[in-house]
């Protein structure tokens, strides 16, 4: 634990923490030639967006993407937002795409297909197309709030 003497000598007081285990999530960059893109959508009221960022092997930024969805809930942000890695990856001739994502539901869609909104359904059809010329690998992220 750490020394919080110093913080105490100024007279500020330390609450327990709130969470039961704290863990250290670390991000590394993928390998050669592969393109990491970190993504996420989220959703409130009536307004949704997502966006990402994709990293080389040297971790140098190479694009970064954020859109705003409209109406939607968050399955759809998420969805759009992977939709739109594999549609930028693809314009973009990078054919080896990783992917870590936030949604369990998404993971399970890549996986098995999942029926997706009518509205996005051509689009997500689309992508499934396109990762058939590409090497893709998703990774879950999970996290608790």
């Amino acid at each position: 634990m750490a020394d919080f003497t110093l913080l105490k000598k100024f007279g500020i007081t330390l609450h327990p923490p709130r969470a039961p285990r704290i863990l250290e999530v670390i991000w590394h960059p993928p390998v050669d030639p592969w393109i990491k893109c970190n993504y996420d959508g989220c959703s409130i009221d009536t307004s949704s967006s997502c966006g990402g960022i994709f990293r080389n092997a040297s971790a140098d930024m190479l694009l970064c993407i954020a859109e705003n969805i409209g109406d939607g809930n968050a399955f759809q942000a998420e969805l759009i937002g992977a939709m739109r890695a594999i549609e930028t990856s693809h314009q973009n001739s990078w054919n080896h795409l990783w992917l870590e994502l936030y949604s369990a539901m998404v993971v399970h869609a890549l996986k098995a297909n999942i029926q997706v909104p009518c509205n996005l359904r051509n689009i997500w059809h689309n992508c499934k197309h396109l990762l058939k010329s590409m090497i893709f690998f998703f990774l879950f992220c999970f996290s608790c709030i």
